[in-house]
């Protein structure tokens, strides 16, 4: 199963405090190949400074290394098409005020014809169509 993963995802299944760490954990280890955007990197290293400390943010960084590193993970390229088709995202579901990365792991989950997406951004997720066809996005861990 080719899995998108979400910063919020990555994050509450890397850092053994975070409340939902177990079951974002089991949902990482199940997946057979995760898809991560350099922006979901980026918002893991700003969102785990601000709550913890840049060595928490590193801590958590190099363990998605780690997993790029085992071949379990692959940081996605960012290219102009993909770029477009998050701002055309963005733009479809303007009242959700949708970030850009989450913008970028919905054409990333296009791209790698999934429909999975690790994340406890519930919110933003359950209202976005895949742009595939399929009704909703699947959401690890809530929707095993």
């Amino acid at each position: 199963m080719i899995v998108v993963a979400d910063s919020s995802g990555l994050i509450a299944a890397l850092n053994v405090s975070d409340p939902e760490h177990s079951a974002a954990a089991k949902a990482l280890d199940s997946a057979g190949y995760v898809i991560i955007s350099p922006l979901a990197l980026a918002e893991i290293d700003y969102v785990v400074t601000a709550r913890a400390s840049r060595w928490a943010a590193d801590q958590v960084l190099d363990k998605v290394r780690a997993r790029v590193q085992a071949g379990r993970a692959t940081l996605a390229g960012v290219d102009a098409r993909v770029f477009g088709t998050a701002l055309s995202v963005r733009r479809r579901y303007e009242g959700l005020r949708l970030g850009l990365a989450d913008a970028v792991n919905v054409a990333l989950a296009a791209d790698h014809r999934t429909i999975t997406i690790l994340t406890l951004d519930r919110r933003d997720f359950r209202a976005v169509r895949p742009l595939t066809g399929q009704a909703a996005f699947r959401l690890l861990p809530d929707d095993r």
